[in-house]
C-alpha cells in the first residue's frame, strides 16, 4: 500500500511549508484550535530557536485549505499575518493577535478580511481526534495537526454503477476538494472485497489531504479517477491530475493503478506479463535487484521492440527518451479492454501515453494465467 501512496504524493507533488523556513531549527510545534465566531479554528505553529519569528498553517472546519501565516512578537502577544500583506499586496488582509495563557491556552483576536475584530480564544490539541479514518492517521504518523484535519473529512456516497453481475460499484465525493472516488460493493458473499475498499479508501483520502495541503502558486487544482477495465479479479484505473499554477501555467498528469480485488495490492507487471523464460523463476515483487535486472535486460528491450511495430512513427520520437530501449524498463502500466496500457509514473506530459497500448493478441504468448486477460480482450 505504501508504494502506491509514494506515487500519489509525487504525483500531487504538494509543497508542505513554504521555502526557506525550515533551514532555522525549529525548538517547538504547538497545535491549537478554537472558535473565530462559529468557525472552528485549527493552529500549527512552529517556534524557532531564540527568534522573534514564527510560522503558522492553519485551516478552518467549513474551509479545509491549509493557509499561512508569517508571526512576529509584539510585546507579550504575537501577531500573524499574510506573507503578501508584509510585502505589500493585498491578496489576504487577515491577521491574528494572540498571547499565550499560563495554563496553555491563547487568547486574542482575529482581524478579517472587512477590518473586523472577532475574539478567539484557542486550547491546545492534546490527543489525536477519534474518528473513523483514525487508522489512515495512525498509518501515516499525522500530527496533531493533519489528523484533525482527516477526522473532519466526509465522503459522502455520490452514485452507484453496475459494472459485473457480482459488484457494483459506488462513489464518494469530497465536497470541498471536489474529488470522487470509488469503492466496491460485492453482491456475492464469496467475493470478499474488504481489502480492497480500505485500499481504496486510503488513496481517496491521500488525495484530498495533499489537494489541501498549502502551496503558495496553486491556482487550481483537479483530481479525478477514471476507471479502465475491471474482472472478477483484478481493477486497473488512473488518477488524472489537472493544474493550473501562477502565472497560468497549467500542467497535466496522470498515475496508472492495478489492484488484485481480493488483497487490494498492486499487481506486479510480471504477474500480468511474463517475457522470461517458462523455466525461469520470476522475481519476488520486493526482489528489487533481480527485478530491475529482468525489466533491463529481458523486459524493455522485447516490449521495445513490440511497440515500434505497433506505432513506428511514434516511437521515433525523442521526447521522453521514447526512442531508446532503457526507457521502458520500469514503466507505469495499467489493463484495459484492448490491451497493456504503457506510459511513465508522474514527471509532466511524459506520464500521458494513452496511445501506447500493447494488444492482447499480440502478448499471448506472454500473458500469466492468473488474471485471464486471454479471456478478456
Amino acid at each position: 500500500m505504501r508504494y502506491i501512496l509514494v506515487f500519489i504524493l509525487a504525483f500531487l507533488a504538494p509543497s508542505f511549508m513554504k521555502s526557506g523556513e525550515l533551514l532555522a531549527h525549529i525548538s517547538k510545534t504547538i497545535y491549537l484550535q478554537g472558535k473565530v465566531g462559529e468557525r472552528t479554528l485549527v493552529i500549527k505553529m512552529l517556534c524557532f530557536d531564540e527568534s522573534p519569528n514564527r510560522e503558522m498553517s492553519y485551516f478552518f472546519d467549513d474551509d479545509k485549505q491549509d493557509c499561512f501565516f508569517k508571526g512576529r512578537i509584539m510585546g507579550n502577544a504575537w501577531r500573524f499575518y499574510s506573507e503578501s500583506v508584509a510585502n505589500g499586496g493585498m491578496e489576504n488582509k487577515q491577521e491574528l493577535l494572540i498571547a499565550e495563557n499560563k495554563n496553555g491556552s491563547w487568547k486574542g483576536y482575529w482581524l478579517d478580511a472587512a477590518g473586523k475584530k472577532i475574539n478567539v480564544n484557542l486550547n491546545p490539541i492534546l490527543s489525536i481526534p477519534t474518528s473513523k479514518f483514525t487508522y489512515f492517521s495512525q498509518m501515516n504518523d499525522l500530527d496533531f495537526y493533519d489528523a484533525y484535519k482527516i477526522s473532519k473529512v466526509n465522503l459522502a456516497k455520490a452514485k452507484t454503477e453496475k459494472t459485473l453481475k457480482s459488484v457494483s460499484i459506488d462513489w464518494f465525493l469530497e465536497k470541498e476538494s471536489g474529488i470522487s472516488f470509488f469503492r466496491f460493493r460485492s453482491l456475492n458473499k464469496k467475493l470478499k472485497t474488504d481489502s480492497l475498499n480500505i485500499a481504496l479508501e486510503t488513496m481517496h483520502l491521500t488525495l484530498v489531504q495533499n489537494y489541501f495541503r498549502f502551496r503558495p502558486d496553486k491556482k487550481e487544482l483537479n483530481v479525478s479517477a477514471e476507471i479502465l477495465y475491471v474482472t472478477k479479479d483484478l481493477i486497473s484505473f488512473k488518477i488524472i491530475s489537472k493544474s493550473v499554477l501562477k502565472p497560468q501555467n497549467s500542467f497535466k498528469s496522470q498515475q496508472l493503478v492495478t489492484l488484485d480485488i481480493k488483497s487490494g495490492k498492486q499487481i506486479d507487471l510480471e504477474s500480468l506479463v511474463w517475457f522470461g523464460k517458462k523455466t525461469d523463476k520470476k522475481p519476488s515483487a520486493n526482489d528489487i535487484q533481480n527485478t530491475y535486472e529482468y525489466r533491463k535486460y529481458v523486459f524493455a528491450p522485447k516490449i521495445f521492440s513490440i511497440l515500434k511495430t505497433l506505432y513506428p512513427d511514434k516511437m521515433k520520437s525523442a521526447v521522453c527518451g521514447l526512442n531508446k530501449a532503457d526507457t521502458w524498463a520500469v514503466p507505469a502500466y495499467a489493463v484495459t479492454k484492448k490491451g497493456l496500457l504503457l506510459g511513465f509514473f508522474p514527471s509532466g506530459n511524459c506520464s500521458i501515453l494513452d496511445w501506447a497500448i500493447v494488444p492482447y493478441k499480440v502478448l499471448t504468448p506472454y500473458l500469466e494465467k492468473k488474471y485471464s486477460l486471454i479471456a478478456s480482450k
